[in-house]
């Protein structure tokens, strides 16, 4: 039969209550506050880690709101430059539709004038021909009396000239000066005494001094004369007609042209 100590087992009790109090304090309580201490650093780092999941979740959420704003900007930005390269295409058509109708417009004009300018040649050309034509016909019919009516005629004008135009009169004195005057006088024929003689009276008058007068003979002339003292220069020929009237025909064919 096992018999009990009282004092031993109060020994034995005295030592589980040191050895369970040392146990406590050395080894329970240490693990258990490392053990507080990691569930609470776990704690922390839980929270941590899910602030930090909160933060990148926002900087996600950030990001992606700027992507969407840079991508609508960068749509409006493509969209200008669109319009902008549209309207500058619009703009550059223009242009070049201008620049086209202005050379459309440059060449018809050039084309009439061309246009113009051969016709105008070619009346030309054509009223010389008949009027080359007139005067070698005219030169070989034309009697000695129109000669001689010519010459009358321009001294007849002389003297109306000397009647009615006195201002023109003293500006032809005036530009003789005072050395004795010389009357160029050119004739499709040979003048008579009688006509020089006349002619020389009817200067010397007009002039108011005494005129020399200096003669010479040209074909082409076909009929009357041309007298040249001074300023003064008169040609009463045929030639000169002729002239006179191929200016008028040349200017009616311009008219006629034109208003066609």
């Amino acid at each position: 039969m096992l018999s009990l100590d009282p004092a031993t087992i109060i020994f034995q009790v005295i030592n589980f209550i040191v050895l369970a109090v040392v146990l406590n304090r050395f080894l329970f309580q240490p693990v258990l506050r490392q053990a507080a201490q990691r569930a609470e650093e776990k704690e922390r780092l839980m929270k941590e880690l899910a602030e930090e999941r909160h933060r990148v979740a926002v900087l996600r959420a950030e990001l992606e709101q700027k992507q969407m704003e840079l991508d609508q900007e960068a749509e409006k930005i493509l969209a200008k430059a669109r319009e902008r390269a549209e309207a500058e295409y619009q703009e550059l058509l223009q242009q070049a539709r201008a620049a086209a109708a202005q050379m459309l417009v440059e060449a018809q004009a050039d084309i009439h004038r061309l246009k113009q300018q051969a016709i105008d040649e070619f009346h030309e050309q054509m009223v010389d021909a008949i009027l080359e034509v007139s005067a070698s016909i005219t030169a070989r019919v034309a009697p000695l009396e129109v000669q001689g009516a010519l010459i009358r005629g321009l001294i007849e004008r002389i003297r109306e000239m000397g009647r009615s135009e006195m201002d023109r009169v003293e500006a032809i004195r005036r530009s003789l000066g005072t050395r004795e005057p010389i009357a160029y006088i050119t004739s499709a024929q040979e003048l008579s005494t009688e006509q020089q003689g006349q002619l020389a009276q009817i200067l010397t008058a007009l002039a108011d001094q005494n005129v020399s007068i200096k003669l010479s003979i040209d074909p082409a002339l076909i009929a009357g004369i041309r007298v040249r003292l001074g300023d003064l220069v008169m040609d009463n020929s045929l030639a000169g007609q002729l002239q006179e009237l191929r200016q008028q025909v040349s200017a009616a064919l311009k008219e006629q042209v034109g208003n066609a």
